[in-house]
């Protein structure tokens, strides 16, 4: 876009946009979309019904979703070292209410460590109560290289490995390995099994 004018101008688009309201945010479908705030706007100012076009703007606050948050606290420190750098407070929107996260003045506020913290362990937890093996997943067997799970039971699952090797794997031997993001199984418990259709 081709601009041959200082923003806003009445009769153009041009300008930082403010709302009015949260209710306003909502309404045009922004609110769901990643980092809000409050802003300060400077300059030039055009108002309109629902809000402002601005010259100049700057962050006062910024807010985000609990819900748009990455789960690893290190994943988080990332984007907080990035929005850190605008030298206001951050907050972290939950249930209709803020979080403190970030102080301007003091870094990280254990209000919002906290959350994250409990959070986190909440996930991983019902994370770990839903993960079972599934046909199709990978298992890396101790000695032997990956194999691809055919069935599974409670009790023992029928992995076939890249040389066409079926073993029969009793299932307390196989164990999910979270920084791999894979089951893993060690070298005992397993029967070489020869027959492709034999039920588990």
């Amino acid at each position: 876009m081709h601009v041959d004018h200082d923003a806003p101008k009445a009769d153009c688009r041009c300008g930082v946009y403010a709302s009015k309201s949260l209710d306003d945010l909502r309404s045009i479908r922004v609110w769901e979309s990643g980092v809000r705030g409050e802003a300060w706007l400077w300059g030039t100012v055009v108002e309109h019904e629902r809000g402002w076009r601005a010259q100049f703007a700057y962050p006062r606050t910024l807010v985000l979703p609990a819900d748009i948050l990455p789960i690893a606290l290190t994943e988080i420190q990332s984007r907080l070292e990035s929005l850190a750098a605008y030298c206001c407070d951050i907050f972290i929107a939950h249930d209709a209410e803020s979080i403190p996260l970030w102080r301007k003045d003091s870094g990280i506020d254990g209000a919002g460590l906290a959350f994250l913290m409990c959070r986190g362990k909440e996930w991983y937890a019902r994370h770990k109560q839903h993960r079972t093996i599934e046909t199709g997943d990978r298992v890396a067997i101790l000695g032997r290289g990956i194999g691809v799970v055919e069935q599974a039971n409670d009790t023992h699952a029928l992995v076939l490995l890249w040389n066409r090797t079926l073993l029969r794997i009793s299932r307390k031997e196989i164990v999910w390995n979270k920084p791999n993001m894979r089951w893993e199984a060690s070298g005992s418990g397993v029967d070489l099994i020869h027959d492709f259709h034999l039920a588990c």
